[in-house]
């Protein structure tokens, strides 16, 4: 607008002095003109009268001196005098424009331009009382020729116009511009401007009171889904139709591998993933696939935001799901396994009985046989459905428990089975109450013990210690058997897991104690945690969390 208005300013001021210029010259012209014309007029005014009184008109004109041309004509057109020519040698002006309306009227005006002078002849011509014509004439410069002349003052005066027109152009302009650059955009109303700017400076002002609104309410929805974005724990990645990366949460950033400090948004998506399913979901959408990111699995969904809005991606982690699924399939296989082997041996002993094939002493025994089976297979089942409550969370009525007495209680209902394993179970410590399930605690440190004992040493030592550690209850046992190793110690709470299957076999376990000690840990809140040296003894300590007051 600065240049515009400057060049607007000296191209008004040129075209005024142009303007002008052509003005004087056509004044001036017509000024010389008329001055011209007073000439000859009161010239041949002069010469009428003093031709009145002579009875030979053209020897009376030859005797005169004359600053303008002076012919006189005889009625017939015949020169008989010229003051610049010889009339002899002049051709009849009987033609001549001035001559005819003189003749005609009394008296008349013409004028004829010569191109080669760049002069204008002006004539003026009058009858006289004889019949003879009069003609007085004299030369004006015409107006090419005069701006020729002057061509040189003109120039010099347009660029003096032009050099004054810049330098005064520049404070004009920047004084015109001074009040718009000046207006204050936060609050246009409050700028001392030109009064002409007002109805523009009101709705400026109220357009800017609608636009700060506007900001906040999108700020406030903007934070809003940034909240919402970065509290999801799914990851969501929002793509444009060139799958551009419009909007990406913290989650997706992890799952994929973005840096949290870069900026991806109008980023590719295969500069921060190429994974195989990404790949196939932006090529083939709207559909869904499975990925694996730092030892999680997650499904990932592929939506159209709408028709050509892009694209919508939902990481969701999955790992539980598959695993639990995992798990449930390898406990239906376990829980077959560990069924079949006691009901094969069951069908086997009493097939030989009921055939007769037995021998009639060793009827006994195999009955014997069909009931330890029988019991295993109950403790087996029991142990299942112990098991099947816990994952539904199922807990009976919580009591305030004595741990110190409870396991002095499960040590009694052992101390016979540790006299056959030839190791000692000894309680100490002090009383510790929890608030708990009795049963399932009960069960719980049945299953530790029982454990201690059954894969300890020939005279070995289990010791119960019960106590209070920073407020907190705790159980530790510990035992002298025969330890477990290091890469086992990680799944020996898993369901069905045994680290030496011939030694569980003989001493009837189910490898589901541990098992249910992990979830009975859980449904208590304790911490469970696992020490063991091979061929030095194992500890297994639970620490509950601390008891409010009952």
């Amino acid at each position: 607008m600065r240049k515009k208005l400057f060049w607007s300013l000296v191209g008004f001021t040129l075209t005024i002095t142009v303007l002008l210029c052509s003005l004087l010259t056509g004044g001036m012209y017509l000024f010389f003109n008329q001055q011209v014309h007073d000439r000859i007029s009161k010239q041949s005014d002069t010469l009428v009268a003093m031709l009145r009184a002579q009875e030979d008109n053209a020897a009376f004109l030859s005797s005169g001196i004359y600053f303008t041309r002076v012919t006189l004509i005889d009625p017939d057109g015949t020169v008989l005098f010229d003051s610049q020519y010889k009339a002899s040698q002049m051709n009849n002006h009987m033609d001549r424009p001035e001559i005819m309306l003189a003749m005609q009227t009394g008296s008349g005006w013409a004028s004829r331009e010569s191109e080669t002078q760049g002069e204008t002849s002006i004539y003026y011509a009058r009858t006289l009382a004889g019949g003879q014509v009069l003609r007085v004439s004299d030369a004006q410069k015409s107006v090419l020729s005069m701006l020729r002349g002057m061509a040189g003052w003109l120039v010099l005066g347009l660029l003096l116009s032009m050099s004054l027109a810049a330098i005064l152009a520049r404070p004009i302009t920047n004084a015109f511009i001074r009040p718009l650059n000046e207006i204050n955009l936060d609050s246009p109303l409050q700028s001392d401007g030109y009064e002409e700017l007002a109805p523009m400076l009101r709705r400026m002002d109220a357009q800017s009171r609608r636009i700060i609104s506007q900001m906040e309410r999108l700020k406030r929805q903007q934070a809003e889904l940034n909240a919402i974005l970065s509290g999801l724990r799914e990851g969501l990645v929002v793509l444009d139709e060139g799958h551009r990366i419009l909007a990406i949460n913290p989650a997706a950033r992890q799952i994929l591998g973005a840096p949290a400090e870069d900026d991806f948004i109008g980023c590719t998506l295969p500069q921060i993933n190429r994974h195989e399913t990404l790949m196939r979901l932006l090529k083939d959408h709207p559909g869904s696939g499975e990925m694996s990111s730092n030892g999680r699995i997650y499904l990932v969904s592929a939506s159209l935001a709408g028709e050509g809005l892009g694209l919508v991606m939902l990481l969701q982690d999955v790992t539980e799901a598959r695993t639990a699924e995992q798990n449930r399939q390898q406990f239906s296989a376990n829980v077959s396994h560990e069924l079949r082997t006691p009901l094969t041996t069951i069908s086997g002993y009493a097939e030989l009985l009921a055939t007769g094939l037995a021998k009639a002493e060793d009827t006994p025994a195999l009955a014997s046989k069909i009931h330890d089976e029988s019991r295993r297979m109950l403790s087996l089942i029991e142990d299942i459905i112990r098991l099947s409550k816990l994952d539904e969370g199922v807990v009976g009525e919580k009591k305030s428990i004595d741990l110190l007495l409870l396991s002095q209680s499960c040590a009694n209902q052992l101390i016979e089975f540790a006299r056959q394993q030839q190791v000692e179970v000894a309680v100490t410590g002090e009383a510790a109450v929890v608030l708990g399930d009795r049963t399932l605690l009960e069960e719980m440190l049945l299953n530790l013990i029982d454990n201690a004992i059954k894969y300890n040493r020939r005279g070995g030592r289990v010791d119960v210690v019960i106590g209070m550690q920073e407020n907190r209850p705790q159980v530790r046992v510990t035992d002298t058997g025969v330890g477990i190793p290091q890469q086992d110690q990680a799944r020996v709470f898993e369901r069905f897991y045994r680290v030496d299957k011939s030694r569980s076999k003989e001493t009837g376990g189910t490898g589901l104690g541990l098992s249910i000690v992990k979830h009975g840990a859980q449904l208590h809140g304790a911490e469970l945690t696992l020490e063991s040296k091979l061929a030095q003894g194992t500890t297994i300590t639970l620490l509950f969390p601390e008891q409010s007051e009952p």
